[in-house]
């Protein structure tokens, strides 16, 4: 029986795409994309011997060089387990072309869910991936009140209403909390609106406005909750948001 890859301890991937004018390659926010795969990387390290931020640093000097010059594509920054007990772990950079992107998602909640580790992107990748194509949509996590932490691949935020932007978008806690993965996407939104935090249930989703975002997609709007589709979209915000969100493409340089 063939062995297979070491264990996924940290990752962290983000779309790149090229300057519609210059050609250059770039991503949203890639500065906080590094910042949260060394920090992650660091805190999954097997017996940090005080050498893995200098060898963090030099892996991702090379790979954004590597990144840049693929251009195109939706990269995966890894840290994987040692092969053999006391061994080094691995560093590696997945160079992978990008996938269809869209516009709209749908979510059905996934209770009973609990993840190793689920403030690390890494560890849960692959069972989360066999979770959404098992219930053949985007799995909503969920806390032990049953109220919404993230989907598997997104975080979450939502609108009461319709009339008002100004403290009327939600987003899941990420102050203070271990059981969810820091979001880069959310965080670039929380400079262009005031996100006061809450846990809704899967039912007050249904009555709202709801997007999932993440670094591949950006925005998507939910189209469904457990089948029940939401109330239709403010398009103005939509837009305004999507153009916010895009604002923040950044060349790719460390």
């Amino acid at each position: 029986m063939t062995a297979g890859p070491p264990r996924l301890l940290a990752a962290d991937s983000f779309r790149v795409r090229a300057n519609p004018r210059t050609g250059v390659a770039e991503a949203r926010g890639p500065d906080l994309h590094l910042d949260r795969f060394t920090r992650t990387a660091l805190a999954a390290w097997p017996g940090e011997d005080g050498s893995a931020l200098e060898r963090i640093r030099a892996f991702l000097d090379e790979a954004v060089a590597r990144i840049a010059e693929y251009g195109e594509g939706f990269p995966r920054l890894e840290l994987r387990g040692p092969d053999d007990p006391g061994g080094d772990p691995e560093l590696s950079c997945a160079l992978r072309p990008l996938p269809e992107l869209r516009d709209t998602i749908e979510l059905r909640t996934a209770p009973g869910v609990r993840l190793d580790r689920p403030e690390r992107k890494g560890p849960s990748i692959a069972r989360l991936s066999e979770l959404n194509r098992r219930l053949g949509a985007e799995a909503l996590l969920l806390d032990g009140d049953g109220r919404v932490i993230e989907g598997a691949t997104t975080s979450i935020v939502w609108w009461r209403d319709g009339t008002d932007d100004s403290g009327r978008c939600v987003a899941p806690p990420s102050s203070g909390t271990r059981n969810r993965v820091e979001s880069v996407t959310e965080a670039l939104l929380r400079e262009a609106a005031s996100l006061s935090e809450g846990r809704p249930a899967p039912e007050e989703l249904a009555r709202c406005e709801t997007w999932a975002v993440n670094a591949l997609h950006g925005i998507r709007l939910v189209t469904g909750i457990d089948g029940a589709p939401p109330p239709a979209p403010r398009a103005d915000r939509l837009r305004r948001f999507r153009e916010a969100l895009d604002r923040r493409w950044r060349p790719l340089e460390k």
